[in-house]
């Protein structure tokens, strides 16, 4: 089904005109007769169609005002992923006849972002990638009064809303962060994976995996591995430790950290639960082998994995997890965090482009497109209502099923806990780990983590 809406989304925003569609018209069986839905499901479509056709129709009116300006547009967007945006700016270009000039800087992003800003020269809109606030909230426009603000789900207000209530981009959709689960794997192995709640629970559940002569987690050596999840054990209500203050104040040793996380990754490491050549795999490699049922769990990530697996893979099964408590009595964590931002240089000199180029990517149909190809879960209302997107579906059965369970939501761990730059040190350390399990190897990452810890900190307070 989720094929067929793209399609479908797709094919209407390229046609002449997308005001004549609205927000829930773009499949002939949104024009089925009210009666061959409930009421409800009917209110929803309803609701999801006024909203994207105000949006649509703001847009309209703006294009006079706005035909001829050229605006640049910077993305993380590669591949796939870049082909749908840029049949999106197509079609807005040829709405309102502004010139969007796409700068796609892919893996190369953050570093060209970050000479950008030293230059105070940035792109008119440009993805924020996690940062809205903790980074970029200088060099952005309060967009807090655009329209769109009123269509937003709590849980994403939660993540981009400053103090005093500024909101500093449109939000299209939000990035979860969990345990990626392959069932077909699990059920062979005689492993339920709602009954894993604790860490030591994915430690027995690792040794049935790989006693069935499967590698039980599937994983590059990357920063994800050491950052994703350490709040399960070092920082959050319950868990092993509770260092989050000190974390916050610099005053943290990495102590706890290595009696806790490092404990349990030198067991996992040391027990096989890895690919033995993990250092020299790349995502493509990953993505291949979980598709084709070779290991069983991908710790600390999102359901975008699980959309290019099926892509290589259809007949497989997945679920997503949270990350699990360190104790019986710790909190199993969802981790909540930008998904697809685009903020507005609050210096742009085509800030009416800009706008409308944002209410544009606020329309349902644009955004369900583009969280389609993403694999990440719309929180704009009206698109949640026509979203049948993978992603969202995990999330949600995840959400059924562990309705019982002690789950956390809250922001990424190492966004909310650690300095910026922190990422790739995390990065360097799983690679020193994997490379030396002793207890000298041990030492070396958290000595490692300690000094890149204290120097980006005392950088931040010099900021």
């Amino acid at each position: 089904m989720k094929r067929k809406l793209l399609s479908l989304a797709m094919a209407a925003i390229l046609t002449a005109s997308l005001t004549a569609c609205g927000g829930g018209g773009t499949s002939t069986e949104s024009a089925a007769p009210a009666e061959s839905a409930p009421a409800s499901e009917a209110a929803a479509e309803d609701t999801a169609a006024a909203e994207g056709t105000e949006a649509a129709e703001g847009t309209e009116a703006a294009a006079t005002d706005i035909s001829g300006s050229t605006i640049e547009v910077a993305v993380t967007y590669t591949g796939d992923q870049a082909t749908v945006f840029n049949e999106m700016v197509d079609a807005f270009e040829a709405e309102t006849g502004v010139t969007v000039n796409v700068a796609e800087y892919g893996q190369d992003y953050e570093n060209t972002m970050k000479t950008r800003m030293a230059s105070n020269e940035l792109p008119d809109v440009f993805q924020t990638h996690g940062w809205s606030l903790l980074r970029y909230k200088e060099y952005l426009m309060d967009l807090s009064d655009q329209p769109w603000m009123s269509d937003y789900d709590d849980s994403a207000l939660g993540v981009i809303q400053d103090d005093d209530g500024s909101v500093y981009v449109l939000m299209i959709s939000e990035l979860v962060n969990g345990t990626l689960v392959n069932t077909d794997l699990c059920e062979a192995a005689g492993v339920d994976p709602y009954a894993i709640h604790t860490w030591d629970d994915f430690t027995e559940a690792c040794a049935k995996i790989k006693e069935s002569g499967v590698t039980p987690i599937g994983s590059t050596s990357n920063p994800g591995l050491f950052a994703n999840y350490a709040g399960t054990f070092v920082t959050y209500e319950g868990e092993m430790f509770e260092d989050g203050a000190a974390q916050l104040d610099g005053s943290w040793d990495w102590q706890d950290y290595k009696n806790s996380l490092i404990k349990y990754m030198v067991n996992w490491i040391d027990s096989g639960y890895f690919y033995e050549d993990i250092l020299t795999l790349v995502d493509s490699d990953l993505t291949e082998r979980y598709a084709t049922g070779q290991s069983a769990f991908i710790l600390g990530n999102d359901p975008s994995v699980l959309v290019t697996c099926l892509s290589l893979n259809p007949d497989a099964n997945y679920i997503f997890l949270p990350s699990f408590a360190s104790t019986d009595s710790g909190v199993e964590h969802v981790g909540i965090g930008e998904g697809d931002t685009f903020g507005i240089w609050k210096d742009t000199q085509n800030e009416a482009a800009a706008k409308a180029f944002l209410e544009y990517m606020a329309r349902p149909e644009v955004a369900v497109a583009i969280n389609d190809v993403t694999g990440k879960l719309s929180c704009l209302k009206s698109s949640m209502e026509i979203d049948d997107s993978y992603g969202l579906s995990v999330f949600t059965t995840m959400q059924e099923k562990c309705a019982d369970c002690n789950i956390f939501y809250d922001n990424l761990w190492d966004r909310q806990y650690m300095p910026s730059g922190m990422w790739n040190i995390f990065g360097d350390a799983s690679n020193m780990l994997f490379d030396d399990t002793s207890e000298k190897g041990q030492d070396e990452v958290i000595e490692y983590l300690l000094e890149n810890y204290q120097d980006l900190y005392a950088v931040a307070q010099e900021g």
